[in-house]
């Protein structure tokens, strides 16, 4: 646009040029001057539209460093946060793998509390059944799962517990016996 309007007026001073030496015959002194300071004003304006053309060179040429500044920093704020992202998935990982392993240990721990509590109560079922009649003891066995029955045999005295199972109806006495054996030896076992 604006070199549009700088072309128009060259080619309006040209023709002007041009033409005045030849109705300079014609033409009295004021009109003279009139063009005179018509071209002036031409000129005058040519020079500022070439100032307002530098100026806004150089500030397009600022705009540009300043875009080539924002990109960097851009790049750069990026590569900063992968970095972070990656410290962070890496330290969420190691909590996560913490994590795990504590809730594994504390389930072993449950698991390992089960077990005593369930062995507390077993034998003090033991102690129940072992102080009840033998016919007694061997109908309220019976009547129970075969590996707690054999599990509140293992805690009494092998005397006892022979007397309760020789109390039983023999299938089940064979069963729960066989359990007994298996539960006692496996406790010696892990006694030793």
């Amino acid at each position: 646009m604006i070199l549009r309007i700088l072309k128009l007026l060259t080619v309006l001073l040209i023709t002007v040029s041009f033409a005045l030496p030849t109705f300079s015959a014609q033409m009295n002194e004021q009109n003279l001057s009139t063009i005179v300071e018509k071209i002036n004003e031409l000129r005058n304006l040519e020079n500022l539209l070439n100032k307002k053309i530098t100026q806004l060179n150089k500030e397009k040429k600022q705009l540009n460093e300043e875009k080539k500044q924002l990109e960097q920093e851009k790049k750069q704020v990026d590569e900063y946060a992968k970095k972070k992202r990656k410290e962070a998935d890496e330290y969420y990982a190691s909590v996560k793998k913490q994590a795990d392993q504590y809730i594994i240990e504390k389930q072993k721990e449950l698991k390992n509390l089960e077990k005593q509590i369930a062995s507390v109560k077993i034998q003090k079922l033991s102690k129940i059944y072992a102080a009840a009649k033998a016919q007694a003891a061997a109908e309220a066995l019976s009547q129970m799962d075969e590996d707690v029955a054999a599990q509140i045999l293992v805690f009494m005295q092998a005397r006892k517990a022979g007397a309760i199972i020789s109390k039983m109806q023999p299938k089940k006495a064979a069963e729960i016996f066989q359990k007994y054996l298996l539960k006692k030896s496996r406790m010696r076992i892990n006694t030793q």
